[in-house]
């Protein structure tokens, strides 16, 4: 097993990823309660007992209402909008329990961003489709808060993919307010022209990766014919565990990390 510390690039705020990572470990806790409560198949059967935290605010439960994608077969939760009282406003995204479940089932197909006019270009059919599926019940998540000030976008492994895409509807939603993105463990997910219009934005991202997780490497750079970028500029360090899911874990590998930058893998 081996390890290298963290790599801060400049603008890179270590408290702003650490509170991005906590706020994705609560997408995890929710999960969490509706896999204790029998999976309800509707939003409505659900009852999240949201994070007890002075100065937040927390939407309903984000679901995806989808069947038709073989690593996600029914409705559930995705995640949160998050709002305190100094003005920030938070979209948060998970991941999928077990990170081998979707990269067993992957495939390669790309299809072409269907919304803002003047950002064109190729993503991952399956990352969009589950997207569009969530997409207007994290708008209106972020509408319940009223953003009004810095808006901050955060997502883990699948979560990362979703939460990129969602960038692009929050920068034309809300024009004038700050935005930044950090995610953990980024599948590639874009296409070099969706890559290039991405960048052109100028929102401030950070892709945090483990050099030892498969996800971040994954779907190929070249996959026959068809290219993927990563988007945003890489945050990167070394644990290597034994196993997949070890090295890709929200909580054992990424946020602890975080936690202690220099040694960032547990002994």
């Amino acid at each position: 097993m081996s390890s290298l510390p963290l790599y801060f690039p400049q603008n890179f705020s270590l408290d702003r990823a650490l509170r991005c990572a906590q706020l994705v470990e609560q997408a995890y806790v929710q999960y969490q309660q509706w896999q204790a409560q029998g999976r309800p198949r509707r939003p409505q059967d659900f009852h999240w007992s949201a994070p007890q935290l002075d100065g937040w605010r927390f939407s309903a439960p984000i679901w995806s209402i989808l069947s038709d994608l073989r690593f996600i077969n029914e409705s559930e939760p995705f995640g949160f909008a998050a709002a305190n009282d100094q003005g920030e406003t938070y979209l948060v995204l998970r991941g999928t329990e077990s990170a081998q479940d979707w990269l067993d089932d992957l495939d390669l197909q790309q299809a072409r961003w269907p919304w803002q006019d003047g950002v064109a270009g190729s993503v991952h059919a399956g990352f969009l489709k589950l997207y569009t599926s969530l997409r207007d019940l994290a708008l209106a998540a972020l509408d319940s808060l009223q953003p009004s000030g810095p808006l901050w976008v955060c997502g883990h492994s699948l979560g990362s993919a979703l939460s990129s895409l969602a960038v692009l509807d929050l920068h034309e939603r809300w024009p004038d307010q700050a935005l930044q993105h950090y995610n953990f463990a980024s599948p590639r997910l874009a296409a070099t022209d969706f890559a290039a219009a991405y960048n052109s934005l100028g929102v401030p991202t950070f892709r945090l990766v483990n050099d030892s997780d498969l996800v971040p490497q994954i779907p190929a750079a070249v996959s026959g014919e068809l290219l993927y970028q990563h988007l945003g500029q890489a945050v990167t360090f070394t644990a290597s565990y034994a196993g997949v899911a070890a090295n890709h874990s929200m909580t054992d590998c990424y946020l602890y990390a975080l936690q202690h930058p220099q040694a960032p893998m547990r002994g």
